[in-house]
């Protein structure tokens, strides 16, 4: 049967193949939605490994033993998105294949922490802190899936569904006046293989790592996957897979990208030239799509034009929404820990600029409730840290604030610096162009978790 050349162009993107003299078609455009759909289900495994590596090469964590940050990140800082400047981290890479690895916790003499764990696809399995255990001191044993052994007497077990695991401890800082005092206390968390806490000699398993593309130290995790062909993408993810299994309920996801042909026993795509053409036009869209972040995030409900991830920490097959977490802010908290509200654009909907200039005014009934503090941090249009002549990157109620005589308080989010010396105490420098705002409630009071307190609507500066 010929198919003119007219006929072809009316079916678009839907291949024909001719098979044993009948006509039978392929569809290139559902190959190239699934396609997109394991791209974005597989995106955070992957991103987890590549960040690892990032920040084993920049000697910023370690494998199985902390690495402390002794200060604030400042603008040159790119390992992770949306970084913090309220805490000092205390970071660990897990790899659960050898054996379990023992965590000691000090009594932190009430100095607020969190040490949130999360599995290889960012779901927080576990979160010792202030919150949920106080200020005591307690031991752990974090084990990995297969992991068969007895408990020793004393530990409480946090078994990983994966055997890559990432905790990003936190230890509230005011800045420079008590870092000494931070340093001390992360110096007193202990991390120690269990054979080595037994006194034994270590279990043997392998130590290789995954093999990427060439990293590049001054380039973003996300940037560089971003620039990754198919190809490697989908080999690293079916490699990963191996030790890092997916939950019972993702089978059918995953039973969907085998059928695409990208996964394999041997990691190596078998698809037919139609399968290719769809998963390079699915590929290409979704990595652009992902890459363009603001696109989905404009998709989202807004709540005084914030928006607000109440469902963070615990995806189950919330795909689209884990894989947009991990590419904006990974290693985001359980929203009981921290929630995030965060601010792409004016009352109008139009992105937020340096060329105007802003207010956030919270009522005096209206600050942020929460049980430990709350900040309000700038990033730039790539989500980064934005520079400035203060080095000010945030504001919240451990900062000298000036409120208003009526107990109200406003914040200036503006390039220029105000004239007014109370205006400057309350003042977050901005760039030229485009950049956010994140609002982070350390563990939020009940009315934030249950939607019946929302932060204030932006306003432009008369």
């Amino acid at each position: 049967m010929h198919i003119g050349k007219k006929s072809r162009r009316a079916l678009g993107l839907a291949g024909i193949v001719l098979l044993g003299g009948g006509l039978a078609t392929y569809s290139v455009l559902q190959q190239a939605r699934e396609t997109a759909q394991a791209y974005l289900f597989g995106y955070p495994l992957v991103l987890m490994e590549l960040t690892k590596q990032h920040q084993q090469l920049l000697g910023t964590t370690a494998i199985n033993g902390f690495r402390h940050s002794r200060r604030f990140p400042d603008a040159s800082f790119n390992s992770v998105v949306s970084p913090n400047v309220d805490t000092l981290y205390s970071i660990v890479h897990f790899d659960l294949r050898r054996e379990p690895v023992v965590m000691s916790i000090p009594d932190t003499s009430g100095h607020y922490y969190m040490m949130p764990i999360m599995d290889a696809w960012t779901n927080v399995v576990s979160s010792p802190g202030t919150r949920t255990i106080g200020t005591g001191a307690k031991d752990f044993l974090v084990v990995g899936p297969t992991w068969q052994g007895e408990v020793p007497a004393g530990m409480q077990p946090i078994r990983i569904p994966t055997q890559m695991a990432w905790m990003i401890g936190r230890i509230k800082s005011a800045g420079p006046r008590d870092y000494a005092e931070v340093h001390a206390l992360q110096q007193r968390f202990k991390l120690m293989p269990l054979s080595a806490w037994q006194g034994q000699a270590a279990a043997v398993a392998p130590a290789t790592m995954v093999e990427l593309p060439p990293l590049e130290r001054s380039k973003g995790p996300d940037r560089q996957l971003a620039g990754w062909d198919r190809e490697t993408f989908f080999r690293t993810f079916c490699q990963l897979l191996a030790d890092n299994p997916p939950r019972a309920e993702d089978a059918p996801m995953l039973e969907r990208i085998r059928a695409t042909g990208l996964l394999t026993d041997d990691c190596q795509p078998q698809q037919s030239p139609l399968q290719r053409l769809g998963s390079a036009l699915g590929y290409r869209k979704v990595v652009a799509q992902l890459d363009d972040s603001q696109q989905l995030l404009d998709k989202r409900p807004t709540f005084n034009g914030w928006r607000i991830g109440y469902e963070l920490g615990e995806y189950g097959t919330r795909y689209q929404q884990r894989a947009l977490v991990a590419k904006l802010g990974l290693g985001a908290n359980s929203p009981e820990d921290a929630i995030y509200p965060n601010l792409h654009s004016d009352a109008q909907g139009r992105p937020l600029s340096g060329e105007n200039r802003y207010v956030l005014h919270f009522a005096k009934d209206q600050l942020p409730p929460v049980r430990a503090f709350w900040s309000l941090t700038l990033y730039n249009a790539a989500q980064f840290l934005s520079a400035n002549p203060l080095n000010r990157y945030a504001l919240g109620d451990r900062d000298d604030l000036h409120y208003n005589a009526d107990g109200s308080l406003d914040l200036y989010i503006q390039k220029d610096q105000p004239a007014a010396a109370d205006q400057r105490r309350n003042w977050l420098p901005a760039p030229e162009g485009r950049f956010n705002l994140f609002l982070r409630l350390y563990w939020p009071q009940p009315e934030v978790l249950e939607r019946r307190w929302l932060p204030p609507a932006i306003q432009l500066a008369q």
